[in-house]
């Protein structure tokens, strides 16, 4: 007989629905936050539940945000002509930390898995075309993770950008030894100096 209580079941039942959490993950975090002081977890709780109720994606690039349009796509400082494109919103406020980027975001919502059933259908890419068009882009900066799956998005992008725009400089981040890994996980140097060594496609 299983003498665990409903309400741990429940909640790792319930974390598990996170991308990139199994049980072990799921548990991890669970009993990580049981192990605070009441007052401490309340207040993570009290958080996570703020900004779920009030971040949503922006309706122009995709990235959550507490307005309809985020503050870096209605920024007058933004240059609206180069676009980065990245897989997630953790990989544009990885970049935003960096404190030098003065373009605009578009978020995938993903990437190119065949693995796991995701197709370019599945991803944000009419929205991508839409603002390139309107705003004559003059850059894009494809900088999906740098792994399998981040190549074969950048790559299946490149083509049908090139197809479509046939203008436009298109180019990928350079990330050299750093293959394999997540953009969100690089340090400050390594993501900058991917930035600064990006070649055109």
């Amino acid at each position: 007989m299983r003498f665990i209580p409903a309400e741990i079941e429940k909640a790792l039942k319930e974390i598990q629905k996170l991308p990139g959490y199994g049980e072990r993950g799921a548990q991890r975090l669970l009993y990580g936050l049981l192990k605070l002081p009441p007052k401490e977890r309340l207040s993570i709780v009290k958080a996570l539940a703020e900004a779920t109720k009030r971040l949503n994606p922006c309706k122009e690039c995709g990235i959550y945000t507490d307005k309809e349009v985020c503050d870096i796509c209605t920024s007058p400082e933004r240059n609206k002509k180069l676009l980065t494109v990245v897989e997630e919103s953790s990989d544009a406020y990885a970049i935003e930390r960096l404190g030098r980027y003065r373009g605009v975001y578009h978020i995938l919502g993903g990437r190119i898995s065949p693995l796991e059933g995701i197709s370019a259908e599945d991803l944000n890419i009419d929205k991508l075309l839409e603002r390139i068009e309107k705003y004559k882009t003059d850059e894009v900066i494809l900088a999906t993770n740098p792994n399998t799956e981040g190549e074969a998005t950048a790559s299946y992008l490149a083509h049908l950008l090139k197809r479509k725009f046939p203008n436009l400089k298109i180019t990928r981040i350079g990330f050299g030894a750093a293959f394999g890994t997540y953009l969100e996980l690089l340090d400050e140097f390594s993501l900058s100096t991917a930035f600064e060594n990006r070649k055109e496609f």
